[in-house]
């Protein structure tokens, strides 16, 4: 993980929180250097399967759609060890990347988008976003998140390896 500084030096997240009436209190989240081993192609059928395939982090997982894009609820466990119940929506552009708005749970208003550079035979990702939870801190909230994607990177590593 890298955090991000703007030509002023200072980070997103310092310019865009001291407008409050435009942004949220946020925090920023640059995740990068994560590598697929698969093709743009297979990472794509891998999430057209959304909903179908094992993330065993998560659990009671139940996925619909809404038009082209998919709603998935689960729980998920935070460092705390607390069971958390989530409701995000995924906006998929392919081959680019795709959109995940938090709607319910500790993490409602976040917004992230994950975008893919094709390396031949694999596929990097990126996430970039801002979160949101109230009642911890901006450490906390990128431990947290951090640790989120590292496990659903994990699992779909897997589930890559049965496409």
């Amino acid at each position: 993980m890298s955090s991000s500084l703007n030509r002023t030096g200072a980070a997103p997240n310092e310019i865009l929180n001291n407008s409050p009436l435009l942004f949220p209190l946020m925090v920023f989240l640059l995740d990068e250097g994560s590598v697929f081993n698969g093709p743009l192609d297979k990472i794509w059928k891998l999430n057209s399967s959304e909903g179908k395939h094992n993330h065993p982090s998560l659990r009671n997982f139940t996925s619909e759609m809404d038009g082209e894009r998919v709603i998935l609820s689960y729980e998920g466990q935070s460092l705390k060890g607390a069971w958390e119940k989530h409701k995000v929506r995924l906006t998929f552009f392919p081959p680019v990347g795709t959109v995940t708005e938090s709607l319910e749970g500790p993490r409602a208003g976040s917004k992230s988008f994950q975008f893919y550079t094709p390396e031949g035979s694999k596929t990097a990702i990126t996430v970039v976003g801002d979160f949101v939870s109230p009642g911890m801190s901006d450490s906390e909230i990128k431990a947290e998140m951090l640790n989120f994607l590292e496990n659903v990177f994990q699992e779909d590593q897997t589930n890559l390896a049965k496409v």
